[in-house]
């Protein structure tokens, strides 16, 4: 009941409370709350959704003796269970539909209602609010709208701010540079791939004065921060962290001293470390304590962290999320977006003149991300006819994946080998991601 008159309190509240309630809670009222809200998002999925109920029955789990997720055994949900029962875990009728890519090239799907897109953005502005982020600042959403949900959480997050916005989505950054004088935009949302290339051109057009560079959905490379803020008078660049899946944002980097960490969101999720190892890392759990529509309990999503207990130097009470280790899985977000090696599979499969031995490393030349094609070339095969082929696939099977190489967010080099020499040993990995391994990512 308490609980209750809680939400019903949360759903009242403007950005400006929420923001100035966050800094003040007690850790234990946050504790005491998740666990509150855990156990009545465990009863209501019984109820409403077939995929949990049949789970639940399958397992002999009584969803009114669940009182934290340890009591659910080994139950977990995983991004299979998305792909094969989306529908099954709805609770009640859905508004929007976001979709991800995954490593089997089947797509996640992801139901929200208006009104929980609604409460997303309440909170996400809410964050905002929280880092320094006024009514009086203008902004310039540059998140993808396409089938994924990052432009629509930047959205979302300008309506309940109160700022004047513009939803750029995803163009040219060109676009976006020329029109920062004409508004005065001084904060930038967008993917960091997205922003490293827009600050080229101001690194060499010029540059106007930021408040704040705001990216997800991709990692950061360590050596973008410092040269961002160099090339943007007075901005600071901040990190958030999200997936379609968690519907809007996770964790969040509040601050610059916050770096290295993102504060979780506790007040709509409750986060878990699934098989952790001696430092703590593990995958990352979450359950989903405010959605009804479609409630993830314990969902692992593959990402590898670890919990910071610890106090942030910020005085935040959140708990932190530690930098991403990688993957559990084949998936590797990186170029704008998701990438898996069936995907490659798929462009290569009619490339006449290249043998079925290949590999793509991702890797980084100083802070811009580099796809690295390396193939077998057959003898007397030309290579500029084989690289003009792949754009083809790309630009007819991977649109997406097409117009970030256009608009020049991430490079590209081709690196041909004889026949024989690619595979190295028994077992070839078809993608290689050496963007964050230091002792690789410099000199090659």
């Amino acid at each position: 009941m308490i609980s209750k008159i809680a939400d019903l309190a949360i759903s009242k509240a403007s950005p400006g409370m929420l923001a100035a309630i966050s800094n003040k809670t007690p850790r234990a009222l946050l504790d005491w709350k998740a666990r509150e809200s855990f156990c009545e998002v465990v009863r209501y999925a019984y109820r409403h959704s077939r995929f949990y109920r049949q789970k639940f029955d399958s397992l002999n789990i009584n969803p009114d003796k669940v009182r934290k997720p340890s009591d659910l055994g080994g139950f977990y949900t995983t991004p299979q269970d998305i792909v094969e029962h989306a529908e099954d875990f709805l609770c009640r009728q859905p508004h929007m539909v976001f979709e991800s890519s995954g490593t089997t090239g089947r797509n996640k799907r992801i139901y929200v209602s208006m009104d929980e897109l609604g409460h997303i953005g309440k909170f996400n502005a809410a964050g905002m609010l929280i880092g320094g982020v006024r009514k009086t600042d203008r902004i310039v959403n540059a998140f993808d709208f396409c089938i994924w949900i990052p432009g629509m959480i930047g959205q979302k997050s300008l309506e309940h701010s109160g700022m004047l916005g513009m939803a750029a989505g995803k163009v040219d950054p060109m676009e976006v540079y020329k029109r920062i004088p004409t508004y005065n935009f001084n904060v930038v949302l967008g993917e960091p791939t997205w922003l490293i290339r827009l600050t080229e051109i101001a690194e060499k057009s010029g540059s106007y004065p930021l408040k704040f560079i705001i990216g997800g959905a991709e990692e950061m490379p360590d050596a973008a921060r410092p040269w961002m803020e160099k090339v943007w008078p007075g901005v600071e660049v901040r990190m958030v962290y999200a997936s379609v899946e968690s519907a809007g944002i996770m964790a969040f980097e509040a601050f610059r001293k916050c770096a290295g960490g993102y504060h979780i969101d506790e007040n709509n999720f409750l986060v878990e470390i699934t098989d952790p190892d001696a430092e703590g890392y593990g995958e990352v759990t979450f359950t989903t304590l405010a959605r009804r529509t479609m409630p993830l309990i314990r969902y692992r999503n593959r990402d590898i962290s670890r919990i910071i207990e610890e106090r942030c130097p910020c005085g935040l009470p959140y708990r932190k999320l530690a930098r991403m280790r990688g993957r559990s899985d084949e998936l590797v977000v990186a170029s704008g977006g998701n990438i898996y090696p069936l995907m490659f599979q798929e462009i290569l499969k009619d490339v006449d003149g290249i043998t079925s031995e290949w590999q793509i490393v991702l890797k980084l030349n100083d802070i811009k991300e580099v796809m690295e094609f390396n193939l077998e070339l057959k003898e007397g095969r030309s290579a500029e006819d084989v690289k003009r082929k792949i754009f083809s696939n790309i630009k007819s099977h991977y649109p997406d994946l097409w117009k970030n190489m256009e608009i020049a967010i991430f490079e590209t080099s081709f690196v041909y080998h004889k026949p024989g020499e690619v595979r190295t040993g028994r077992k070839l990995l078809r993608l290689v991601d050496r963007r964050y391994v230091k002792q690789e990512c410099h000199g090659e």
